[in-house]
């Protein structure tokens, strides 16, 4: 999602404010951070202002200078919110010198002893770091809140102990203070830390949802360019564009029926079938290698000649290393070299460049060679009449376990049915 298309709601524009560089990009995303911080600060101000008011009515001077002090460190934070960009680190600074100085005062004028129980504060806010998504996740996050804050409350009612060096509050004052600032703090704590848990979920769903998008995009326009640039080199030969896209269907056809029938599963795994799929128009990328006279030739090609054909395989994997050695994807990379390098193999290790066999080969380009084979055949060439596709599955029967993989033969029969509709679907 862009953020300049995030629009601050009531809440944001009332304790973010709308400084001057409302235009920016990230101010949506900065205001939603500051808001609940200068909620939290300004509901502050308005509580140890109720205090200052109470302490100068009973002229209690100390507890006067304490809360003094507070009403303008926390006015300024909220001024700093409001109005300064990147105001994040002097409020951090402030609010440890805020926290500093009133523990120093509180206890030099009115001998209250901060306890462990301040611990339970920060572990609310660390609710923050619990960034699994689900309903098991969300329901831990709140009940440590609810806990954390509750706790906080209950060790403060218990365990007070107020016994002023120069001053004596009264009882009913004292029994005030402590309900109405465990009141104010269980509530601002909890609606603080769960607004910024709410915020930061946002945040990354956002971000999540974009980086995918982003990524989709990639990919589409990789595939895109990939296809495109076989096309082109197809078209050398005579070949359309829909021999791409056929060969390609018939490995994404092949490798789900592969993956159905639970054959190779320590291989194709999904990460393993998208790579297949997307180096299936590169197979024949070492064409572009290869001279138009001997491509194009419609006659039967001299021995001499098909040596020449034969290194198509060997050129293709060295332009995808060559053209390709930027891209991350190491994965994708070792597959489409060895569907360019081996779609040639023979099962029996009759095929060429190097002429291994059976598991030696890797199964993407098992894959591969049969689709190819079968396009080969079942499609018409300047040089070839196409072949009825009866003809060819026969054809391939017959060469399992001499030109195919047996497993994969024995799949690409199953499916025939869906092959003899991609073929009608996408003929020439």
């Amino acid at each position: 999602m862009d953020q300049q298309n995030i629009k601050p709601n009531g809440f944001v524009n009332f304790f973010a404010g709308a400084p001057s560089y409302n235009d920016d990009k990230d101010y949506a995303a900065y205001a939603s951070y500051s808001a609940p911080l200068n909620m939290f600060f300004l509901a502050c101000v308005v509580l140890h202002s109720m205090y200052l008011v109470l302490f100068s009515y009973e002229n209690l001077i100390p507890a006067v200078i304490v809360e003094g002090v507070c009403v303008l460190l926390y006015t300024g934070f909220v001024v700093l919110l409001r109005k300064f960009k990147g105001s994040w680190l002097p409020c951090t600074l402030l609010a440890s010198l805020e926290l500093c100085v009133h523990t120093a005062l509180a206890i030099r004028y009115l001998g209250l002893s901060p306890g462990f129980h301040y611990l339970l504060i920060p572990l609310m806010f660390m609710t923050v770091f619990i960034q699994q998504k689900g309903a098991l996740y969300i329901a831990i996050r709140r009940l440590i809140i609810f806990l954390a804050a509750g706790g906080f409350i209950v060790i403060v009612v218990m365990l007070a102990d107020y016994e002023p060096h120069f001053v004596r509050l009264h009882s009913w004052m004292e029994t005030t203070l402590i309900i109405l600032n465990c009141i104010v703090s269980f509530v601002v704590t909890i609606a603080f830390t769960t607004r910024v848990v709410r915020t930061l979920d946002t945040k990354r769903t956002q971000l999540d949802t974009s980086v995918t998008e982003k990524t989709n995009t990639i990919e589409n326009m990789q595939t895109q360019i990939i296809i495109s640039f076989a096309n082109i080199i197809e078209a050398r030969d005579g070949s359309t564009g829909k021999h791409v896209k056929r060969t390609s269907e018939y490995v994404e056809a092949l490798v789900k029926e592969l993956r159905r029938s639970g054959e190779y599963t320590e291989i194709l795994d999904d990460r393993y079938m998208h790579d297949v799929m997307l180096s299936a128009p590169l197979h024949d990328i070492g064409k572009i290698t290869i001279p138009d006279a001997i491509l194009t030739k419609a006659g039967r090609l001299t021995t001499a000649e098909f040596e020449i054909i034969k290194q198509h395989t060997v050129n293709g994997k060295q332009i995808i290393e060559e053209s390709m050695s930027d891209i991350e994807d190491e994965n994708f990379l070792k597959v489409a070299k060895s569907v360019a390098l081996y779609h040639h193999e023979c099962w029996d290790g009759s095929g060429y460049p190097y002429g291994i066999a059976g598991d030696e080969i890797p199964l993407a380009a098992r894959i591969m060679t049969i689709a190819d084979y079968f396009d080969a055949l079942v499609a018409k060439r300047s040089y070839k009449a196409a072949l009825p596709t009866s003809v060819v599955f026969d054809n391939i029967k017959e060469q399992r376990g001499k030109k195919f993989d047996p497993v994969v033969t024995d799949a690409f029969l199953r499916i025939r049915d869906k092959i003899d509709e991609i073929a009608r679907a996408n003929a020439d």
